[in-house]
This record gives C-alpha cells, structure tokens and sequence, in this order.
C-alpha cells in the first residue's frame, strides 16, 4: 500500500510540475491576446504609453491570483501515463481558455463593458441581444487569437524536450500557496492614478478574471442587488464616476457613411438643421392617421432618408435644442432652463467649431424663450438671427414673432452674403404654434378643404375644430418648399445635408396614443444621397448628433471626442421595424414619465408594446416591466445628477481623436425585444386573383407559441379595408412556413393600397413577433 500511495503521490507531483513548467506558454499567449486588445484601445484613445505596462499586470496579477486553479486543474493528467498525452490534453484546455478569453474580449469591444454578473441578470437571449446587432469575429482579434495558438502550441511542443527549465516539488508547492493567497488576499485590479475613463478602467481589466470575480461575487450574495447595477452599468447614463454618470467613451457606429456618395479629400459637407415647430407624423408623410397635410415634405422625403418609426426627447420646445445638438440629459425642467448654471458639457456644434465649422441660427422668435439663447452662446454660436433683426416690410404675424415664410426668406438671404467655409445652420419654425395666424391664412382655410377632397378625408370634428391647425401645416409646408428652392441656388447646395424633424408633435389635434405626442418624421435629405430609402427602425432626436458627427468622422477625417455624455447611440438605417435604443421621454418641463427600451414602453408606470407605426399595446409581461423601471430609474438618478452639476465631464482640455474602433447601435439590454417569431417575403403572388404570400419564421430556440398569421389591408390614409387570417399555427426552433392569403378586395376602387402581416395572440390579435407593414399594392 505505501508503494501504491507513494506512486500515486509522485504522478500528481508530476501533474502540477507538468502544468507549473508549461505556465510560460500560457503567458506568451496570453500576451498575444494583450496585444491585440491595446491595439484596438489605443484606436478609441486609450493611452498606451502609459496604460500597457499596467494592463499587463492585471493580467500577471489575475494569472497570480488564479494560479492554483491552473496547478490543480491539471492533477487529473496524472491518469494519463505519456508525458506527450498529457502535455497534449494541456494544450487542448488551454486553447479553450484562450478562446473563451477571445469571445469575453469580443463582447467588451461591441458591448462598452465587460461581461460579468449580467448573466443573473438576463437570461442568455437577452444577454446575446446586446451585442447580436454587431457580432462578428473582429480581424484584430482573430490575427491576435490565432498568434496566441500557435505561440502556445509552439512552446508546450518545447516544454517536453529534455532542455527545457523544469521546477522542482518545493518550488511548485511553495507557487500554489502563494496562489491561494493572492486570491483571497491581493485586489481582483490595479489602476495607475492616469487611469481616468471608464474606457481606460475597463481595458485595464482581465476579461475571464473579470467575468469568474463578478459571478463568484454574485454567488456569494445573491439576493443583493448585483443586478440593477449590471442593467445600469450597460446604459449610456451610468459612467464609472458618480459624478458624471453620463461620461462614456465614444463608439457610436457610422451607419449614414453607406448611404451617401462621399469623395475622396472633399470638403465636409455643409448641414442645415430645420425645425419644425408642433411637426408630428400622423398629419405628415405616407399613411399619415389623419391624412398627411404636408405634400411637400411628403415629396421631399420620396427623394430622401425618411425615418417612419422617430422619437422626439421631448413633448414640447424647451429641450429639443440640447436633445438633437448635444443628445444631453433633461435635468428637472430641461437643461437650458437652468441659465447660467447649465452644466458644462460638449455638443455636435460645439465639436464643430472647434474645428472650422461656422455656426448660424435663424429663427423669427424670442431666443431668451426657454433659454435658447444661452445654450446657443454656450455652443459658440457665430450668428443669431431672431426677432430684433427683422425690419419693415416684414410684420409680426402674433406675439411668436414673424411667420415662417419671412423667416425662410431672412435665412435666404443671409446666407447668400455669408462667407464660403463650412457651416451649420439651424432653422426653427413657430407658425405651427397656438394662436396659429399667419399672412394669407383665409387661403390656406380655403385650401384645407381641397387638401380634405384630394385625400378623399370625410368631414369630422377633428377636420371642423382644427382648420386654423390644419391651415398653418399647409403654411408651413409652402414655407419649406420656398426655402428650398432658394437653397438650390445658394452656393454648396450641391455638398450641403438637410435635417428636418419636428421639436414634438402639436398637442392641439387629438392624439390616440401617449406616445403620439413624440412621434415626429426624420428626413435626411442630399445631393450626395445614393438614393432614397424609407427607414422603419426606431431611432430618436438623442441619435442625431452622435450619428452626424461618427459620419463626419469616418468619411471626411473630422475627430471627435475620445469621452462623450450622449444619450443617443446612433441612428439606425434598417428598413424593418426594430429597436435598439433605450429612450428617455419628457412630457413637459414639470413630467417625466415615459421611457422607450426596446419594444417595451413605459408610460406612467403602464407597460405598453410598440410597433411599427408607433402603435401601442398593453403588455402585461412582469419581468420586462421590472427591468424597464429599473432602467428607468437608473436614468432618473442620473438625470437627477446632471441636473445639479457644474458640469456633465471633466474640466481639461477636449480629447479628440479619429473615427475607430469597435463600434455598436446598442448601449444597453433592452427591457423586452420583438420576439423570436418574424415575417419577411411579404409579396404579391403571380397570377389570376389577388392573393399575397408572407414567409413566418421562428428565430428562437423554443417552439413558437400558437400565433394566427394576420393579412390587414389599408389605404393610404390608414382606413382599414380589409383583414385576412390564415389557421393557426406553431413552429418549431429554425422551422420556416409561407402562407398565402385571399383577401376579398373586390369592392375596392383601383389605386394604392397597403399590406401589413403579422403574426398576431389567438386570442387578443396583439402581434406575437415582428411583422413586415405597409407593403404598398395596386388594385
């Protein structure tokens, strides 16, 4: 027996030997990996000089304080008898550890932040949802993946020659103490004071030592609440330092860059911003729920970006100036309200002065009116151009100010005298505000009527009690189409982009949905355009100006901050419905009870489902409610904190660099996604009859729940004519089904129609998944 044990004892001794000699392997590996991950840091301004060398450290440390793991691990090789078998069964482990290592760095570049805890958090759907939209093995960390392989494979080929350095049992013994020390002992990261940005901190840290602290923490205290601050930890409010918590490194993704013929070594384009006081979606634009009263902005989308699914930030004026310039948060009554205390902080116009840009704003009102004056100052703005600037023949249409035709007319004419050099220039609108009255507004009465009989609308109080609203949208509208057929002559027309969005929708016409106060259209509209497309993703005002200036940066070189305080990550061009955003909404300056995160909508504590169109639900889904309050007030404390701070970021000197690095839509797991159930190949079928095939799939792991496939056709005002349901139906994880619909049209008059499918509850008709709307048809 003694000879038995002492043979035993002396193949486990070799065992951990066998590991404790091979370690330097896995170090040189390792550092492959390293290398790699500073390379994609230093590309999103992360200071390599002086933050490698602590990186590194992290890494010894982490390999220090889990050590023993590695040394114990590896005593189950001492039942294998051939040193070149186990050194092989060595390498296999070891290979999967760094590949594991590979994918956690994988989810930190695309996700903003390590992986950790989360896992307790969210199921691994949700977790997979936060980084699916851009999940793709980047070149740098395959190249760095693959060096680490070979360099491992490599040296444990080495390791069994007779040459290579061995340790003897005291030393390995004396190793796997210190290890089990260190772990109970030594700190889990070291941070150098230069280590400022949580960009900075996150790179600092070990991904796989990272994800082991953060579960073991949470195994060991699991009803604490390690969860909420992983929901918070993703967002774009919840920075490392309390006293900044929207402060986040820049990644947002240049999703216009595709969609326009950009030169090399042109000039930056020129952009105009116009917004359109009270402009909403439901009396604007294709399908519009009370007809659209704006024809030519309906033209000019059909030659644009037009964005169906927008969200204003805000339900009336006072924020959307610091909402679509600088995606800031609200603070208590808006951000600008604060005066002279408005937080320091950085902005899409700021940015671009800084770097040549000339700034000029027009408007025909009061500046001082909700501060906007000041917020323009503070961006450094060169020009303002307000009421005290119009003189006679032009006359105040009400006590707004002068009305919009003057006012297009002004910023005309100024900016045919202004110098060459690009610029921005900001038009803001009022003629669609309470007590709407304008010049010639008896013919725009008169032209109501006609644009009632060319939509073919009946007669209603909607139509009876709002002619003077319907009047002034018909105003307007005329007032843009002057602007821009000025514009075409005006000097870089040809390389200018043409920003359109409404500050909310007007409250005066009754709405059908809460959220119908912040649906507003986007139209992005250029010369340099490839083309049109009309976009059904959701994106908000908070989107506008990380997008522009990630697209300024890719495409013509300009920089941008290494640290931003956006709340916006970017606009989505997807043509289908989807969401990717979390979205903070403000009613007025006194409310603040809504909020946007995926599909799931918050509205004064209700939890609704929004889909395309901007339609509305009620979902009674506990868990998605708890996680959209969650993040909801994680957002408020964190607006509540901006709302009393001097400042939003570190006082210094503006840290700009070039467009790179991994880059990402989501900022954050979102409260409830569309479902796994979708609809794609919606079409008109071939032949005699009028029939339309829809394919239905189930993208989940689980067999779908039993959904009924619903056709709904409407006309162009949205009256629905007529709906088709097809049997009933499931389908299995991956499985596929088109179904083919006849619907009986034969009463409808010849003209445009729209399709919509979706997989719809046998029960309530809610949908189930995501269907594929608005599919235009010719009878």
């Amino acid at each position: 027996m003694p000879d038995r044990l002492r043979a035993l004892a002396e193949r486990l001794a070799r065992a951990l030997s066998l590991s404790f000699n091979a370690l330097p392997a896995l170090v040189l590996a390792w550092l492959c990996l390293r290398i790699g991950e500073a390379v994609h840091a230093s590309s999103i301004g992360v200071p390599q000089a002086t933050l490698f060398g602590a990186g590194l450290g992290n890494d010894l440390l982490s390999l220090l304080r889990f050590g023993f793991v590695f040394l114990l691990g590896a005593l189950p090789l001492a039942l294998i008898p051939a040193p070149r078998w186990r050194t092989f069964v060595l390498g296999l482990v070891w290979s999967a550890l760094l590949c594991a290592h590979a994918a956690l760095l994988q989810y930190h570049w695309i996700s903003g932040v390590p992986l950790g805890a989360d896992l307790f958090a969210y199921s691994g759907t949700e977790v997979a949802a936060t980084v699916s939209g851009g999940w793709s093995l980047s070149p740098l960390l395959g190249i760095a993946l693959l060096a680490a392989l070979a360099v491992l494979w490599t040296l444990l080929s080495l390791s069994v020659r007779p040459w290579w350095p061995r340790a003897g049992t005291h030393t390995v013994t004396v190793a796997l103490a210190l290890s089990l020390v260190a772990f109970f002992l030594a700190p889990q990261r070291f941070a150098p004071r230069v280590a400022h940005t949580d960009a900075d901190l996150a790179y600092l840290s070990n991904k796989t030592a990272f994800f082991i602290d953060n579960n073991l923490a949470r195994l060991r205290n699991p009803d604490d609440d390690a969860a909420a601050p992983r929901v918070k930890a993703q967002a774009p409010w919840s920075g490392s330092d309390p006293r900044y918590p929207f402060l986040h490194a820049e990644r947002t993704p240049d999703t216009l860059g595709p969609l326009f013929n950009v030169r090399p070594n042109a000039p930056p384009p020129n952009l105009v911003f116009i917004i359109v006081e009270g402009l909403g979606r439901s009396f604007s634009g294709p399908g519009a729920r009370l007809g659209s009263f704006t024809p030519f902005l309906d033209e000019l989308a059909g030659r644009s970006l037009y964005f169906e699914n927008f969200l204003s930030g805000q339900g009336r004026t006072f924020g959307v100036l610091t909402t679509v310039f600088g995606s800031l948060p609200f603070g208590e009554s808006g951000l600008a309200a604060l005066g002279d205390k408005l937080p320091r902080h950085d902005s899409l116009l700021s940015v671009l002065k800084v770097q040549d840009y000339r700034l000029r704003f027009y408007s025909g009102s009061n500046l001082e009116f909700d501060n906007e004056g000041l917020f323009l100052r503070h961006q450094g703005v060169d020009q303002l151009v307000s009421e005290g600037d119009f003189k006679p023949p032009y006359q105040r249409s009400n006590d707004w100010g002068y009305a919009d035709r003057d006012l297009v007319e002004m910023a005309l004419a100024r900016e045919a005298q202004a110098s060459a050099g690009p610029y921005v220039g900001i038009i803001q609108t009022t003629s669609m505000h309470s007590p709407f009255t304008f010049p010639g507004k008896d013919d725009y009465l008169r032209r109501v009527e006609e644009r009632m009989r060319a939509l073919k609308l009946t007669d209603n109080p909607v139509y009876r009690n709002g002619r003077d609203i319907f009047a002034s949208i018909l105003y307007t509208d005329d007032a843009l189409r002057t602007y821009f057929e000025g514009a075409a002559k005006l000097p870089g027309f040809e390389n200018t982009i043409f920003v359109i969005t409404g500050d909310h929708r007007l409250p005066e016409l009754p709405m059908d949905t809460r959220i119908e106060r912040y649906h507003v259209p986007l139209i992005v509209y250029s010369p340099l355009l490839k083309g049109p497309r009309s976009i059904r993703s959701v994106s908000s005002q908070f989107d506008i100006a990380p997008s522009l200036l990630a697209f300024l940066a890719k495409g013509y070189g300009l920089k941008s901050p290494q640290q931003v305080t956006w709340i916006g990550t970017g606009l989505d061009t997807e043509e289908s419905f989807r969401n990717l955003h979390a979205i903070p909404l403000k009613q007025t300056k006194s409310e603040m009870s809504d909020f946007v995160s995926g599909t799931a909508y918050l509205a004064q504590g209700q939890l609704y489902t929004i889909g395309d169109g901007m339609q509305t639900d009620r979902n009674n889904d506990a868990g998605a409610l708890a996680r959209a309050q969650a993040q909801f007030r994680d957002f408020l404390e964190a607006n509540g904190t901006a709302g009393r701070s001097a400042a939003l970021l570190p006082q210094g000197e503006l840290r700009m660099a070039a467009y790179g690095g991994e880059r990402t839509l989501r900022g954050t797991a979102l409260a409830a996604g569309a479902g796994d159930l979708g609809v794609t190949g919606l079409r008109r079928a071939a032949g005699s009859g009028i029939v339309f095939e829809a394919t239905f799939t189930n993208h989940g792991v689980d067999t779908s729940p039993e959904f009924v496939p619903l056709l709904v056709v409407t006309n162009e005002h949205g009256l629905e004519l007529n709906e088709t349901a097809a049997p009933g139906r499931a389908l299995a994880p991956g499985e596929s089904a088109t179904v083919a619909f006849r619907p009986d049209l034969r009463k409808a008059a010849p003209g445009a129609y729209f399709v919509s499918v979706l997989p719809s509850h046998p029960g309530t008709g809610r949908p189930l998944g995501v269907g594929q709307y608005h599919v235009e048809t010719r009878l």
